[in-house]
């Protein structure tokens, strides 16, 4: 059911998608781009409780989670939505733009989809 629910939230995000910043331009020290190509990104994005990450756009992607953690995003309307995400989840995510405050540590992979 959470995983239910973390999809529908971030669903939601997507409906505010516009091109912004990329999210390893505005917190390049979050992000260790593991491989790049025309079409695909792979990033190995880390917080630390208390990171905060300023507004910024996602194309289409996968996140797997590698360490568990909650994070608030606001979207570019002032909503907001916090996720509890549990190792091991993996997410397809459609386009987004938000920003996002880590209140717990947290690390995943995300490998986004070049349009």
């Amino acid at each position: 059911m959470k995983k239910a629910t973390l999809l529908i939230a971030l669903g939601l995000m997507a409906s505010s998608y516009a091109l912004a910043a990329d999210v390893c331009s505005v917190s390049p020290k979050h992000c260790k781009v593991l491989k790049e190509t025309d079409k695909i990104r792979v990033i190995e994005f880390t917080a630390k409780k208390g990171d905060k990450i300023g507004m910024h756009s996602h194309p289409a992607m996968v996140v797997y989670i590698q360490k568990a953690g909650k994070t608030k995003f606001t979207l570019e309307d002032g909503t907001t939505k916090v996720t509890d995400g549990k190792v091991g989840d993996v997410l397809i995510n459609p386009p987004v733009t938000h920003s996002q405050e880590h209140l717990t540590d947290t690390r995943a992979l995300l490998v986004e989809i070049k349009g």
